[in-house]
């Protein structure tokens, strides 16, 4: 299903992002096609943690489309993640300015980690603001983050028999959101 709609819209010669619009945000979720009860958990789970619309939560990744077109490979229930899409600009202001407090105005770098060549993680926390997505692992150490990442952890470890983890961003808006989901459109046309 999720192939031949990106094929269709291949062949009406759709931009790339209004094919991922089509798949990410009107198909149904592959890995819970006949556990609706469970992407409601979730999602519902989600959306009152961060007292967020539920319709502001997408899926995305290899669950969404029961293939990743960016790892070249099938889901793996118990291995995959869930990838979750959060698409709010209020939440995405309210973590944005976390970090500005965290940070002095950006006059304090030091509480932002480090990525594997030693490097500070604000420029690609910067890189991704850019691209209106906040991605919180970039993001400093501070209270806000370990909450993050403990709600996330927990519902990770109560759903481990179907997810290697479930994790998630936020995104600024729809046509951002769009515009990332259209990379996968760009890996799948490379396949």
């Amino acid at each position: 299903m999720y192939e031949e709609g990106i094929e269709l819209g291949i062949e009406k010669k759709l931009r790339n992002e209004i094919i991922a619009r089509k798949i990410y945000l009107s198909f149904p979720t592959n890995v819970f096609v006949g556990k609706e009860e469970l992407q409601f958990e979730i999602t519902n789970s989600i959306a009152n943690q961060f007292k967020i619309p539920l319709t502001a939560i997408q899926i995305v990744g290899s669950a969404k489309t029961g293939y990743s077109y960016h790892k070249n490979k099938e889901f793996e229930p118990g291995k995959s993640d869930l990838d979750i899409s959060i698409v709010s600009k209020d939440l995405f202001i309210n973590y944005t300015e976390t970090v500005l407090i965290e940070t002095k105005g950006f006059k304090d770098l030091s509480s932002f980690g480090r990525n594997r060549d030693g490097k500070s993680n604000f420029d690609s926390y910067k890189t991704y603001i850019n691209k209106g997505i906040f991605r919180p692992d970039l993001m400093p150490a501070c209270s806000t983050k370990n909450k993050w990442f403990n709600f996330f952890n927990k519902l990770s470890g109560k759903h481990f028999e179907l997810f290697g983890s479930i994790n998630a961003g936020i995104y600024l808006s729809q046509k951002f959101f769009e515009y990332k989901q259209a990379d996968n459109i760009e890996f799948y046309k490379k396949i």
